[in-house]
């Protein structure tokens, strides 16, 4: 997930460094930073389970500080239309926050996933039915 991710944001912006988890010391702005914030996983019937997971982008701005907001601003309206499909992955409740000049952009990706579990299986056998 993180990397489809990853490629729809260098899709947008192919020149803008993007971090993962991580605010190095030496952040070259304007940057991308994925971090991974929240997650739910629960088995459903037999052998299915669901889940859910929520991320946050977070876009540091190279503008001054008067300016900083402006351009977040534009960021974010294209983060809020573009973000929808991220390969095979859906974003749902989409929110934006502005804190300390950094733009936080959150939402969720819910999935499903089955598990395949090898038990032994069932062999032949010959049986007689001539009684």
């Amino acid at each position: 997930m993180k990397q489809a991710i990853v490629n729809k944001l260098q899709e947008l912006y192919p020149t803008y460094p993007i971090y993962m988890d991580d605010v190095p010391q030496s952040l070259t702005k304007p940057a991308f930073i994925i971090f991974l914030i929240e997650q739910e996983y629960k088995k459903r019937i037999n052998s299915k389970y669901t889940g859910r997971i929520r991320f946050d982008i977070s876009y540091y701005s190279d503008k001054p500080t008067a300016e900083t907001k402006l351009d977040s601003q534009t960021v974010q309206e294209n983060l809020f239309r573009e973000f929808d499909l991220m390969g095979t992955f859906r974003a749902i409740n989409k929110k934006s926050e502005f804190v300390d000049n950094v733009l936080h952009f959150t939402f969720d990706i819910k999935y499903s996933e089955m598990k395949v579990e090898m038990e032994a299986q069932m062999k032949s056998q010959t049986t007689n039915t001539n009684i």
